[in-house]
């Protein structure tokens, strides 16, 4: 399983480089996965049932948003941490004028469990090592439509982390 990627052409728009054009990776996506599909995906491989698991997370998404409304983070074993995150209009001279009218909006926010081994980040959410692979749009040929065909590269730049 890898991480698909592609350049993305930027104008940059300010600075001393502005009209520059230059190129970044950008993660490329299949899709999203469903509450439902995980569900089913979750009930093939226990004892549950499709919707019992629907209910369990279900009930997972209102204790996490009650408990984060009382004040509390939740960290759940495995996943990471949630948690509201204050967004400010920005700070003040004096402690006594630190106030609630300085939120502009709250937030939900989650932290991604990891451990540090040999001075690096390891995310319990990914695996050991991640694989990437380069991929290419490229114009299916006649339609017009810009396509939304992948294909990897020859020399894709692929690579390794972890």
């Amino acid at each position: 399983m890898a991480q698909p990627f592609y350049p993305r052409k930027i104008e940059l728009q300010v600075g001393p480089r502005k009209g520059e054009t230059v190129y970044c990776l950008q993660p490329h996506y299949y899709g999203t996965i469903s509450t439902k599909q995980v569900a089913e995906q979750i009930a093939q491989e226990s004892a549950l049932t499709s919707a019992d698991v629907l209910a369990g997370i279900d009930r997972l998404a209102y204790f996490c948003q009650r408990n984060m409304a009382l004040g509390y983070k939740v960290k759940l074993d495995g996943l990471g941490t949630f948690y509201n995150e204050l967004l400010t209009t920005g700070s003040v001279n004096t402690e006594a004028e630190v106030t609630a009218k300085l939120i502009k909006s709250v937030r939900p926010a989650f932290n991604a469990e990891y451990t540090i081994v040999n001075r690096s980040f390891r995310y319990a959410l990914l695996p050991e090592k991640t694989e990437f692979v380069r991929i290419s749009f490229k114009e299916a040929e006649g339609t017009g439509t810009g396509g939304d065909d992948s294909s990897t590269e020859e020399d894709d730049g692929s690579g390794t982390f972890g």
